[in-house]
């Protein structure tokens, strides 16, 4: 994203980033170690028009590319995941968190899935990104107090800890993408962050 967003303007040691991985609606949070979500900033992928842009000062959404096979449209997923946490190396020291599978999916969507996710672990590594993969239960249960909580739990908890209203900024009616996939960025961030603290 050529535009720059405004939420980081707090200079700080560490950035802790939480990537909501998916193949239609991924999501990336860069956070600070407050959490505060004006010193946040989010971005994310779509394919819907309306959704393209910056939204507020620190969320900015950008249209998927073009791909002529599965392959290549994992790779373009994963280059936007690294030309983000692109901007942070060498300047801070970087955190990096990704949810893991939720075994929820079925049929070939299973290995488009894998296979994605795959590829963007294997280009970290090679970049000597250090990251760590979280439960998806485990993320739920931090946000929420329930492991089992679904996309509506989420975002309520989410309201109750920030005073935002994602769904006014974003015109929505209905809970969707890609709202529900910031606050699950979000969630991963801090998750990752919380667990690790308490750990050393």
């Amino acid at each position: 994203m050529k535009k720059k967003l405004s939420g980081l303007t707090t200079k700080t040691k560490k950035k802790i980033i939480g990537i909501d991985y998916s193949l239609n609606s991924p999501a990336v949070c860069i956070a600070d170690e407050s959490f505060e979500f004006n010193k946040c900033n989010f971005f994310f992928l779509t394919s819907k028009k309306k959704h393209m842009g910056i939204f507020g000062k620190n969320i900015g959404g950008i249209e998927h590319k073009e791909y002529k096979d599965p392959i290549e449209r994992f790779y373009n997923l994963s280059q936007w995941v690294l030309d983000i946490i692109d901007e942070y190396i060498g300047l801070y020291d970087l955190e990096v968190y990704i949810e893991g599978y939720s075994f929820g999916s079925k049929g070939q969507a299973v290995f488009q899935i894998a296979e994605n996710c795959g590829i963007l672990k294997y280009r970290l590594m090679d970049k000597r990104i250090d990251y760590e993969t979280l439960v998806p239960t485990q993320v739920k249960k931090f946000a929420s107090g329930k492991g089992n909580a679904d996309k509506q739990l989420m975002y309520d908890s989410f309201c109750k800890e920030h005073k935002n209203n994602l769904m006014k900024d974003f015109d929505m009616e209905k809970l969707n993408n890609p709202v529900t996939d910031i606050v699950d960025s979000f969630y991963i961030a801090k998750y990752g962050f919380d667990k690790n603290k308490k750990s050393n």
